[in-house]
């Protein structure tokens, strides 16, 4: 595991403390937090989460430790390479559960693993999740 990023944003009219909340219960980590404009000109504080190496491999852990069946298939489904991206609903988030979503109103997920160690990114995360449930 090389990297895993998490980023979720802000906007004017949510409270930070829930957005973080959620964020939290995806990753524990660190955060450091940035503003922007939107497109009408209002704030967006963008909040990311960055970890390498063994920090992001925990973290992976933690998450796929917490999917149930279906969730796994749909986050896997985000591989690409040696990539994975996801997006989880940061309502369901904020609630303490994993869900992966399509919409807008989501957390950003990638992780990279490093493709000389993992050479099918897809079979490394079952084999990761199964030795997780032992």
């Amino acid at each position: 595991m090389s990297l895993l990023y998490a980023r979720a944003y802000i906007h004017a009219t949510e409270d930070p403390d829930r957005v973080i909340r959620a964020l939290k219960n995806i990753v524990t980590s660190r955060f450091t937090v940035r503003s922007a404009r939107g497109h009408y000109g209002n704030l967006i504080n963008i909040i990311e989460a960055k970890l390498e190496d063994c920090e992001a491999l925990e973290a992976l852990k933690s998450i796929l430790a917490r999917l149930d069946d279906v969730e796994f298939l749909l986050m896997v489904s985000g591989v690409e390479g040696s990539r994975l991206y996801a997006k989880f609903d940061k309502q369901q988030a904020y609630r303490g559960i994993l869900k992966i979503s399509h919409g807008d109103d989501v957390i950003y997920l990638e992780v990279r693993m490093r493709s000389l160690v993992v050479k099918d990114a897809r079979n490394f995360l079952s084999t990761l999740r199964e030795a997780l449930k032992r």
